[in-house]
């Protein structure tokens, strides 16, 4: 009997949405059933925010009641106004961080990126103003509106193949950027995505881009150069390339260089290159 019983105890199914709470370095976490079968669940700290401080790792599982359970999601707004977290290392398991989930985690400066990771969510790491780069994954497929907004220590930017669009105000405010590459995948550019990165010196664009949204690069007023291979205009706005320089050298496919000399938003430059 005793053993049918441990044997019962260890098959519980859970439902969605049921939730406990367990503690794993020290930090006190609440963890959500999000499908019961194989038991994933999304975590969120209890601990207070000021208790919370330099270096975390979110665990990947979790042992409950003799079930394992397995981390998969950062719950929204999870460590949001967590200001004295440094670093981050997040689990093998995870494939979604949900909207502003590490919001004004100021002192934030490092935090990994798993390969499962699929979608970050909108406002994600707004305003972290010390995290110096992040890795995307090829995994990555999604980013949310303002995902990076304000990381002005954040160099880099560098797109995987899976990318196929860039959402509004995704890298707004983001200072140190120096070089943006945007892959031949990316199609949309959303409004204020790079708006006032003011230290970018180049914008190379891929050849399926397609539109490019309101005041886009607006404020990047260090800009060198740019070139497309997009044989056609991409649609803009008057307002997308506000205050980058008119007298830049713009490179674009030589057959169509009147067409972009004509095309709204893009007869802002004076200066166009035409190449083979």
């Amino acid at each position: 009997m005793l053993t049918l019983s441990l044997v019962a105890s260890s098959c519980t199914e859970y439902n969605a949405g049921y939730s406990f709470v367990a503690e794993s370095n020290g930090i006190s976490y609440q963890y959500e059933v999000i499908t019961s079968r194989m038991n994933y669940v999304r975590i969120s700290p209890l601990s207070d925010s000021q208790t919370v401080t330099g270096d975390i790792t979110i665990p990947a599982t979790i042992n409950y009641e003799g079930t394992r359970f397995v981390v998969s999601q950062i719950k929204e707004n999870a460590f949001r106004n967590y200001t004295l977290i440094t670093s981050i290392a997040l689990p093998a398991s995870l494939s979604v961080i949900e909207n502003s989930a590490f919001k004004n985690c100021t002192s934030l400066t490092t935090i990994n990126t798993p390969q499962p990771l699929s979608s970050i969510g909108a406002y994600a790491f707004e305003n972290c103003y010390n995290l110096q780069a992040f890795d995307f994954e090829a995994s990555i497929s999604t980013l949310g509106e303002g995902c990076f907004k304000g990381c002005n220590s954040l160099s880099a930017a560098v797109f995987p193949s899976s990318f196929t669009s860039v959402p509004n105000q995704a890298f707004y405010g983001c200072t140190s950027l120096t070089d943006i590459q945007l892959p031949a995948t990316i199609m949309n550019i959303g409004n204020d995505a790079f708006g006032n990165c003011t230290n970018v010196t180049a914008i190379s664009f891929g050849s399926s881009v397609q539109t490019i949204g309101e005041r886009a690069f607006a404020n990047c007023s260090s800009v060198q150069s740019i070139a497309i291979t997009t044989p056609m205009p991409p649609t803009c706005y008057t307002s997308t390339f506000d205050s980058v320089p008119a007298n830049i050298p713009v490179t674009v496919p030589m057959p169509h260089v009147a067409d972009y000399q004509n095309a709204t938003g893009w007869n802002h430059f004076t200066n166009y290159v035409g190449t083979y």
